[in-house]
């Protein structure tokens, strides 16, 4: 099967590869945000901790959206530069 098909049928996954998870300041400034959400949790209401719960909804929402666009506009710039390889 080649790279087109594999992508086609979800056999290739380009978040798999993501590097990322194994980054040190990656790692850190997740527990930062871990600890600092729990700290921010226990302070607030049960009214207040539904209102920050869909505020992060929110935010990884727009994350996501933010991602999916920067693979896309990556996508096409590693095709156009392959296009101009075979010019």
């Amino acid at each position: 099967m080649d790279i087109l098909e594999e992508l086609w049928y979800g056999n290739i996954t380009p978040t798999e590869y993501s590097r990322i998870e194994n980054n040190t300041n990656y790692k850190e400034t997740l527990r930062l945000v871990n600890q600092n959400q729990e700290s921010l949790k226990a302070m607030l209401t049960d009214e207040q901790n539904d209102l920050i719960e869909k505020l992060f909804t929110a935010n990884e929402e727009l994350a996501n959206l933010i991602e999916l666009d920067c693979f896309k506009v990556g996508f096409k710039l590693g095709a156009r530069l392959t296009m101009e390889v075979y010019k």
